[in-house]
């Protein structure tokens, strides 16, 4: 078995801080906070407030970047996030072109892009043999995807990934859809901030419906699909796991993963269960 499981060290000192909207009122929750090319950082709490451990690895050229879908970024050099108990932190929105609602013709034909079975040799998760002396490692930050290209243009109608073992009341995750460069995710192309939350420990196949969003994918456009884990609650039982199955090897197929939301980007030969259902329409 194989577990792809985020590094995390152990270090005595925190830097914290609080994500507001633009308005100075109202907190930023779930934003992604990330130390720009390594492999640190979290996502806000609900009140917008986050805390990551500090590291020997980090230096004064570092830069925090504060980022969530639909705002500008915001950038922040570490000696500056250091120095001050709490930063605060305003995040603008970007203006958003508003999207063409185009009328889906009648030459459409159901496909699955991406791996709709439910077993395999490897898994993306964690357990609670994966953690130190403080606890558990955190996930939050933590993406992982897999990359896609349709054979014909097609409209997307919903996300869909296969859970196997759940100890959680509760999991937030992020939806992510990327456009590829040189190999790896880049460019976020979601125009919204799509979240779901898996409940009740449930496992087996989980649905997003994404007709509302009017996503439109080009012929042979590649794409990058991701997972952003957001949060979680503390699971009650002693030994736990959680996992997303994926067939490994896979010499044919590529699934990417990084620690935090500002690491580089690592690749593996596996193909996860996970996929999108479209519409393709006829040429």
């Amino acid at each position: 078995m194989l577990l792809l499981l985020p590094a995390c060290g152990l270090h005595a000192q925190a830097l914290h801080g609080t994500v507001l909207h633009d308005s100075l009122t109202t907190p930023m929750p779930f934003a992604s906070v990330g130390v720009r090319n390594k492999p640190f950082g979290t996502v806000t709490d609900a009140q917008g407030r986050f805390s990551f451990p500090d590291s020997p690895e980090l230096t004064s050229q570092d830069t925090v970047v504060v980022s969530c879908v639909g705002y500008w970024p915001v950038r922040v050099p570490l000696p500056a996030l250091r120095q001050q108990h709490a930063a605060l932190m305003k995040l603008r929105p970007r203006a958003q072109a508003l999207r063409e609602v185009t009328v889906r013709h009648r030459q459409l034909r159901p496909e699955v892009l991406g791996h709709s079975g439910k077993s395999g040799m490897a898994r993306w998760g964690i357990s609670s043999m994966s953690q130190d002396s403080t606890g558990p490692r955190d996930m939050r930050g933590r993406e992982f995807g897999t990359f896609l290209r349709p054979a014909r243009s097609c409209y997307v109608d919903s996300f869909n990934v296969y859970i196997e073992s759940n100890p959680f009341r509760a999991v937030r995750f992020r939806l992510m859809l990327y456009a590829v460069r040189d190999g790896k995710p880049a460019t976020a192309l979601l125009p919204d901030d799509v979240q779901f939350v898996v409940r009740d420990q449930r496992t087996g196949w989980i649905s997003v419906d994404l007709r509302s969003y009017n996503l439109q994918l080009e012929k042979k456009q590649p794409v990058a699909l991701a997972l952003q884990w957001l949060d979680n609650d503390t699971p009650s039982a002693e030994r736990w796991f959680f996992g997303i199955p994926a067939v490994f090897p896979a010499p044919l197929h590529r699934v990417f993963s990084r620690n935090k939301s500002q690491a580089q980007w690592t690749t593996f030969p596996m193909q996860p269960s996970m996929y999108l259902k479209v519409q393709s329409w006829q040429e």
